[in-house]
């Protein structure tokens, strides 16, 4: 098994990896946010846009303020459909961004593990060879005892 300085020189590799990884994450995790509240805001432009355009019936509302009703209407709607599209786009590259940090996050568990597993392993060798030690120091302890002549 490698080294436990190696290791935590990896760890310390990889924990960077996974920071900046999750530093995509958040960036990307915010544009999309920004691209739904950008989606919200024309909807409601929309919405107001129709609430203030309704015909007043006693007013009569000619063909072509009609027609440029529908067509700024086509172009509110191409809006939101582009920026459906973009949103989309934006979910996905989130997701893979996801993916990416969890990944790197493994990883770095990985590690972790690793290195804990040898530090039990070096403490347990510690401990059985204090324990070694302490067995001889009594053996040797009862021996002068029970030969005090040697």
């Amino acid at each position: 098994m490698a080294d436990i300085k190696q290791l935590l020189i990896v760890k310390e590799m990889a924990s960077k990896k996974e920071q900046e990884q999750l530093r995509m994450l958040t960036a990307a995790q915010q544009q999309l946010n920004q691209l739904k509240q950008q989606m919200d805001s024309l909807i409601q432009y929309k919405k107001d846009y129709l609430r203030q355009m309704k015909p007043d019936p006693t007013v009569p509302v000619s063909a072509d303020k009609l027609i440029l009703l529908q067509g700024f209407l086509a172009k509110i709607d191409q809006s939101m459909n582009q920026q459906r599209d973009v949103i989309a786009r934006a979910s996905i590259a989130v997701d893979s961004r996801r993916q990416d940090w969890s990944k790197a996050k493994q990883y770095v568990d990985s590690i972790e593990f690793l290195i804990n597993k040898q530090q039990q392993q070096h403490a347990e060798k510690e401990e059985k060879q204090q324990q070694k030690l302490s067995d001889e120091f009594a053996m040797m302890s009862y021996y002068r005892k029970n030969n005090p002549s040697s």
